[in-house]
């Protein structure tokens, strides 16, 4: 097989799941908080798959990613955007594939310890307000990614990018990564297309099931068959 899927648990089986119900084989009643009996019933269609070859490998790591897409070993597989980007960045065509089923999604965010005062509190404070002052925000978006706060990292990004990455516009000139590589040619237009087009098409988010610890073991199983 020329297959690839992440292996973190709680991600992977999310992913596994969105493919089970694309299939027909099952209907969930939510897939970020799965029972028991959804996710044995998964684990059990994706060993079978596994047996039957349709996996090369099992990826945890960013450059694990890049390095089974760019060297042709799969052609279809869970990626990162930043990821996606790295392949782009070497020349090699590689689609960020939007789903009729939709996307699962995830966010990440920045927590004050409380045990914070004084000089550490305002330092924490001060770097939270320089992350969402624009510079971060729009090396996220050039990732594919993005800002909570997206009306300050436009003041960081051309016209042209912001088209690109947020509008679903086809690029007037060439699109640069974060690092300053060419990642797309003048006329491409974003995989999905527009922020709304994509957020809208969320199916799920990325999440932390009650039955989390049941679920790692059977992920394992699904690793280790």
């Amino acid at each position: 097989g020329k297959a690839s899927i992440l292996n973190i648990p709680s991600i992977g089986i999310m992913d596994a799941a969105m493919v089970c119900e694309a299939m027909g084989e099952m209907t969930y009643g939510d897939k970020g908080n799965m029972t028991q009996e959804e996710i044995d019933k998964t684990i059990a269609i994706m060993i079978e798959a596994k047996n039957a070859g349709q996996f090369r490998a099992f990826w945890k790591s960013f450059d694990e990613s890049v390095n089974l897409m760019a060297s042709g070993e799969v052609v279809i597989q869970s990626m990162w955007s930043p990821a996606v980007a790295a392949v782009r960045s070497k020349g090699i065509a590689c689609k960020y594939q939007p789903l009729k089923e939709g996307y699962r999604a995830w966010g990440g965010g920045i927590g004050l310890a409380k045990h914070l005062s004084g000089l550490e509190l305002e330092a924490a404070y001060e770097y939270i307000d320089w992350y969402l002052s624009g510079w971060v925000g729009a090396y996220l978006n050039r990732q594919g990614y993005y800002s909570a706060a997206p009306e300050t990292a436009k003041k960081f990004m051309s016209e042209d990018e912001w088209g690109f990455w947020m509008e679903g516009k086809a690029a007037e000139g060439d699109i640069l990564s974060p690092e300053g590589k060419v990642m797309e040619k003048a006329g491409a237009v974003r995989d999905g297309g527009s922020y709304e087009e994509r957020m809208g098409s969320v199916a799920c988010w990325n999440s932390v099931m009650d039955e989390n610890k049941h679920m790692i073991r059977k992920w394992n199983e699904f690793v280790a068959a």
